[in-house]
């Protein structure tokens, strides 16, 4: 029979035996939660720079980095970040979809234009995506229309015909011809009903190089004049106010932008008529009805 001597003994061993294999149990669960966490920040929220491209004046670069790593035969997350030296300019998220491969320098090409950079995305599961940095902090996402000629062409059908070389000069004048009247048009619209508001006038260029306007920008929201489209009855030019919000890096992006007011440029007469819509489905004031035929 154990004394009173030995029974808190035997206790005692008992419990640093419990208090050892408490200690180990909870061990093992930091280690684990640790581990957990690093694998859902690695597949996650790392960001890894794959390629740097620097502008030829030196002063501008873009960092082309992964963010994560995709599951399975997934998407790839990526970010785009415009700098000036250190200085954060414009960054926007994206996905690109290539079969869930890990993304390598191949999977974007930059150019540079002198409103900014362009950052072409390339995957095998999608088409090219045409992302606009500009030095204002301006974002914009556009997927262009490629044509490619078949590779069963034969060389006549590919080469090209005398006459379209006139017809090329033709078109080249043309063109030429229709952004000298979108210039007029921005510029009569801005006159006319913004330069007595105090707006400013900045020209940028989107990923297809077509030109806007922005007129002021804030922490918040960026406004913007674009050109649409030439109205029914071709007497008009249609530009667009627009306002689009700005993010916490100050970027922001044309697809998110509402519509302030639609305006008429007219070729002829080059009056000015506001239409008062602030949405695509409104008709807009009688005079506009009736100066685009819509």
């Amino acid at each position: 029979m154990a004394t009173p001597t030995e029974r808190p003994s035997a206790l005692k061993r008992t419990g640093r035996v419990v208090k050892t294999v408490l200690a180990v149990i909870g061990g093992i669960t930091v280690a684990f939660l640790l581990l957990a966490g690093l694998l859902v920040y690695e597949l996650n929220y790392a960001t890894n720079t794959i390629s740097t491209s620097v502008s030829p004046d030196g002063r501008y670069s873009v960092e082309f980095q992964s963010v994560g790593q995709p599951l399975f035969f997934g998407n790839s997350d990526a970010r785009l970040i415009l700098r000036q030296g250190r200085a954060e300019l414009a960054r926007k998220d994206v996905s690109i979809a290539d079969d869930g491969a890990q993304l390598s320098a191949s999977n974007c090409q930059v150019s540079w234009t002198g409103s900014g950079a362009t950052a072409r995305l390339s995957g095998s599961e999608q088409s090219d995506m045409l992302v606009m940095l500009g030095f204002d902090g301006g974002v914009l996402i556009e997927r262009p229309v490629e044509n490619p000629v078949p590779e069963a062409a034969s060389e006549a059908e590919t080469a090209p015909a005398a006459s379209s070389v006139e017809e090329n000069a033709m078109s080249s004048s043309v063109a030429q011809q229709e952004a000298e009247e979108i210039d007029a048009g921005y510029k009569a619209v801005y006159d006319a009903l913004y330069r007595p508001q105090g707006y400013g006038y900045s020209v940028i260029c989107n990923a297809k190089g077509d030109q806007q306007v922005v007129l002021g920008k804030d922490s918040q929201t960026v406004t913007l004049l674009i050109y649409d489209r030439e109205s029914a009855n071709g007497a008009c030019a249609l530009y667009d106010l627009e306002r689009c919000p700005v993010d916490g890096y100050g970027s922001w992006a044309i697809s998110d932008a509402s519509l302030l007011d639609q305006i008429a440029y007219l070729h002829d007469s080059c009056e000015v008529i506001a239409s008062g819509k602030t949405s695509w489905s409104s008709p807009g004031t009688q005079a506009f009805r009736d100066a685009t035929g819509e």
